[in-house]
């Protein structure tokens, strides 16, 4: 990422902590009459105005616009609105608008910046850096195209001038696009945020993927889970619902308490999970796995916690429960995903392997890679 990539971000993300309050700025600006929900912010007190001119606008009867109130400020000043992400999570986002320009010494664009937990670390961004509007240009309408992520907190999206000059705004759009409007996120290529993994037994996963055998799991941009083969899941608040190896599924998730329990029905019987510090119950119909915490063995990184059958009968029957499927907030959809593909059956002591209810899948024995 360049030094100015740096300095717009930090930028944005100031804008950012102003729009958990009324500030000053955004008081201001309301008085000016600008449109409910937009607002300026700058790099530097009064480098820049924003105000509504009804005069020879682009479409409609009016535009916005943002210009320079100094011969050559050496900062950047955005016209911007704010908004909650979850309408549109999961979700490919397309922010447009009509721009004209006079005289820009240095650039103008529109931008969008989508952000998750870390405001100083935004999950997609774009300003048309790449694709600047300079100089003096007539009427025509701009667009940014980013993917909003199921973890996304909000939406920040505006106009932005570097330098001098004067940039209008107006006609604006908000509306999702399918997968065929390509996205122009500039932080694309960057190192991928390194999410916290799980293991369930040989099923690895993270918020956004699930490794189990040749079966990989990966949300969609409509919010569901799919996999290679033919099942897809949908997380309601925590409900998780749809189609696992060919039969109807619709389990609540209960995790933060003294267990994670996960209870409902999958195909025509009920499903009982519970994950406790000292046990782990698996039932599904007529099948059941009752294994307990073995102590005494060192745990491979730290983090996992190995629950065995502990009777005398099926001995070789032990499960593996690591990383953050032990946390107080696991993913739902990938939990579920890796308990199911272990199954209910205890392993045979004559075979040496899991029977799943599931079809079998081949097992893998390394974490997906890039986390």
């Amino acid at each position: 990422m360049t030094d100015r990539m740096k300095q717009i971000l930090t930028l944005l993300w100031v804008a950012a902590l102003a729009v958990g309050g009324t500030s000053a700025s955004a008081a201001d600006d309301k008085k000016k009459g600008l449109p409910e929900g937009w607002f300026v912010t700058e790099s530097a007190p009064k480098l820049y105005e924003a105000g509504l001119d009804t005069q020879s606008p682009c479409e409609g009867n009016r535009s916005a616009y943002l210009r320079s109130l100094q011969a050559s400020p050496s900062g950047y000043g955005t016209f911007m609105q704010a908004f909650g992400a979850q309408t549109f999570r999961g979700k490919r986002l397309r922010f447009s608008a009509e721009v004209r320009t006079e005289d820009v010494q240095g650039w103008t664009g529109l931008w969008m910046r989508v952000e998750g937990e870390d405001p100083k670390e935004p999950l997609a961004f774009d300003n048309m850096q790449s694709r600047a509007v300079v100089g003096t240009t007539p009427c025509k309408r701009y667009e940014v195209v980013l993917d909003v992520p199921q973890e996304s907190k909000a939406i920040m999206a505006g106009l932005m001038l570097s330098g001098t000059g004067k940039a209008w705004i107006g006609a604006v759009r908000f509306e999702t696009v399918d997968a065929s409007v390509p996205v122009t996120n500039l932080i694309a290529n960057r190192p991928q945020r390194r999410l916290p993994a799980g293991r369930i037994g040989e099923a690895w996963f993270n918020a956004e993927k699930v490794d189990a055998g040749m079966n990989r799991w990966l949300p969609q941009l409509d919010g569901s889970w799919k996999d290679n083969v033919s099942s897809a899941l949908t997380l309601n608040g925590n409900t998780v619902q749809g189609t696992l190896a060919q039969k109807d599924l619709n389990v609540v998730v209960r995790a933060g308490g003294p267990s994670t329990l996960i209870q409902g029905v999958w195909g025509s019987d009920q499903v009982f999970i519970e994950l406790g510090a000292e046990k782990l119950v698996m039932k599904w119909g007529i099948y059941s796995r009752e294994l307990v915490r073995e102590e005494g063995r060192p745990r491979e990184d730290g983090t996992c916690i190995r629950y065995r059958n502990p009777t005398g009968i099926g001995m070789s029957d032990y499960l593996d429960v690591c990383g953050v499927a032990l946390s107080k907030s696991p993913p739902s959809v990938p939990l579920v995903v890796a308990f199911f593909y272990n199954g209910f059956r205890s392993v045979s002591a004559a075979r040496g392997a899991v029977q799943p209810p599931i079809a079998p899948m081949d097992r893998i024995s390394a974490p997906p890679q890039n986390r």
